[in-house]
C-alpha cells in the first residue's frame, strides 16, 4: 500500500505535463539549436503573454520559440515590459513580460497552452517541504543528435523546498519579492526509472516556472499546479540555491502597463 508521501510524489509527477504544456524553450542560435532560456505562457483576459528572465529578453531580437520537431520556429512578436537597471548583474528582480501579438499567438496555440488567472499563485505563503517543482530546458539537454537531423530537447524538473527567511539576507534578496529554493545536483530525480542521480547544470532554465502542487489535491483528485514564481538566477557562489521572482511582482508589472482586472498582491506592489 502506498504511503501518503508516495501518493503525493505521484501527484507531482502527474502535474508535470500541465507544467510542460505552457513552458517553452527560447533559442538564439538556430545553427546548433542550443537553448538560451526558458519561458512560460500566461493569459489574462484577452491578453497573451510570454514571461521569462529579463537577462534572457536582453537578446529579445535574437530569440526564437521552438514549435515542432520538424524544426519549425517562430520569432516572438509584441511589446516587452521589463525592469532595465544599469547593471543587470545586480538586478534582484530580473523578469520580463512580452505581450504577444495576435499573429504570434495563433502559431503558439498550435503547440502550447496558456495559464489562466486562476493558475497563478498570488499571495502565496511558501510552506516547508518538497511541495514545489521547477521545470525548464537546460542548455546541456538540448542538441541535434549525432549524424542525424533529429533535434532532441527534454525538460528537466526538480522537486524542491523553499529556503528559510533567514537565508535571504545572506543572498541579498527580499522574501517579499524573491523566492529561494534548493537544488542538489547530486540528488536529481529521474522519472524514467524512479531513481536519483546527477542532474544538469542549470544554464538555460532562466525564465522557467516554480510550481506549487497542493497536497489537498490528493483528496480531490485535482491535477492543477500553480505558478508561484519565475526562476532567474543560479548563483555562482552557491550552486545549492536557485532564485526567482514571485508571480505577484510579474502580475503587478502587467497591471502597470495594461488595464487588466486582476487581484492586487498583498505582498508586494509595483510602482
Amino acid at each position: 500500500m502506498e504511503t501518503p508521501e508516495e501518493m503525493y510524489r505521484e501527484l507531482q509527477l502527474m502535474s508535470l505535463e500541465s507544467m510542460r504544456s505552457c513552458t517553452c524553450m527560447l533559442l538564439t542560435d538556430t545553427s546548433n539549436y542550443k537553448v538560451h532560456g526558458t519561458g512560460v505562457f500566461i493569459q489574462i483576459q484577452e491578453h497573451y503573454f510570454l514571461v521569462s528572465a529579463a537577462h534572457v529578453f536582453d537578446r529579445y531580437r535574437d530569440l526564437f520559440i521552438f514549435l515542432s520537431e520538424d524544426y519549425e520556429i517562430i520569432k516572438p512578436g509584441g511589446t516587452v515590459f521589463y525592469n532595465n537597471p544599469a547593471n543587470r548583474d545586480k538586478d534582484g528582480i530580473d523578469v520580463a513580460v512580452l505581450k504577444l501579438d495576435d499573429n504570434c499567438v495563433s502559431h503558439i496555440l498550435r503547440r502550447y497552452t496558456f495559464l489562466q488567472a486562476e493558475d497563478l499563485a498570488i499571495n502565496h505563503t511558501f510552506r516547508d517541504g518538497e511541495c514545489y517543482t521547477f521545470l525548464g530546458y537546460p542548455t546541456s539537454k538540448s542538441k541535434v543528435l549525432y549524424k542525424t537531423d533529429i533535434f532532441d530537447a527534454t525538460t528537466f524538473f526538480y522537486f524542491t523546498s523553499p529556503a528559510k527567511n533567514e537565508e535571504y539576507s545572506k543572498l541579498n534578496r527580499n522574501p517579499a519579492v524573491n523566492v529561494a529554493a534548493f537544488y542538489n545536483k547530486k540528488l536529481a530525480y529521474n522519472g524514467k526509472n524512479n531513481t536519483f542521480g546527477t542532474g544538469p547544470d542549470l544554464h538555460g532554465i532562466s525564465g522557467c516556472g516554480l510550481w506549487y502542487t497542493d497536497p489537498s489535491h490528493l483528496v480531490s483528485g485535482v491535477i492543477k499546479p500553480k505558478l508561484t514564481a519565475i526562476m532567474t538566477d543560479w548563483p555562482v557562489k552557491n550552486r545549492y540555491i536557485i532564485i526567482g521572482t514571485r508571480i505577484d511582482l510579474i502580475t503587478g508589472l502587467i497591471k502597470k502597463y495594461i488595464d487588466v482586472d486582476f487581484p492586487e498582491s498583498r505582498i508586494v506592489r509595483v510602482h
